[in-house]
């Protein structure tokens, strides 16, 4: 862990043990105000006990709201997995598509039920990542041409072989996506114990490299892939 990482840590921490503090004096003096109004029914304390219970109402909505949530993307999950195990298709194969521009590089790429898909705070070489329950996309796009696209599929098995304890490749196969020629290929890997299945799209030309990686559990693979596939396709390349 570096420097500015466990200061972060730290700060997260003071930060959670203040507010805390402050809910807890809040609270405190909350249930004063509501004893004491009830008791002297004096004016000052019915207004305190009016004035506190403001954010206590208002963080009640907050919890019910992101418990509602959490709760519709928990079935939603439970859903979808249950479905996997029954071999049906997956929902967000017809779901409609929302297209979203990239960031460093002018590509467009498409998810569908945007709604239902977490975006992830990324670090290089990540220039979006995605997710939804167990189901994984990355977009790594950079102004860098490697030429060929076998040169970038080349580089990503490589760092695969460098991170993972097992590993295994298959064929990659040529595909055209936005009239461009592209490869195809899965990998599968063990890292830190946990086997995780990918699906690699890679390009590249003169001007730009493109990898979208996307990954799930072995047991969701084959109930996720044809998702993976309608959103690679959707890529499109600057122009």
């Amino acid at each position: 862990m570096n420097d500015n990482t466990m200061a972060y840590r730290i700060g997260e921490i003071m930060g959670v043990v203040i507010f805390l503090g402050i809910f807890l004096g809040f609270l405190a003096f909350f249930i004063i105000s509501i004893i004491k109004a009830f008791s002297t029914r004096r004016k000052g304390w019915i207004i305190a006990a009016s004035v506190t219970a403001v954010p206590f109402i208002a963080i009640f909505i907050l919890f019910v709201a992101a418990f509602a949530v959490g709760f519709k993307k928990g079935l939603s999950q439970s859903h979808e997995m249950a479905a996997a195990r029954r071999g049906e298709s997956s929902e967000l194969l017809t779901a409609p598509m929302t297209p979203l521009a990239g960031n460093g590089l002018a590509y467009e790429i498409s998810l569908p039920s945007v709604d239902e898909w977490q975006k992830k705070d990324t670090d290089p070489p990540y220039d979006y990542l995605f997710s939804h329950n167990e189901a994984y996309v990355g977009i790594i796009a950079e102004n860098v041409g490697l030429q060929t696209p076998e040169k970038v599929r080349d580089l990503s098995q490589k760092n695969i072989e460098k991170k993972a304890t097992a590993y295994s490749f298959t064929d990659s196969q040529p595909i055209e996506i936005d009239s461009q020629s592209w490869l195809t290929y899965d990998a599968t890997a063990t890292l830190s114990g946990v086997q995780i299945k990918y699906r690699f799209y890679v390009y590249s030309d003169q001007d730009h490299t493109i990898q979208i990686i996307m990954w799930t559990l072995p047991t969701l693979f084959a109930h996720d892939a044809p998702v993976f596939d309608r959103i690679a396709n959707s890529f499109k390349l600057p122009k």
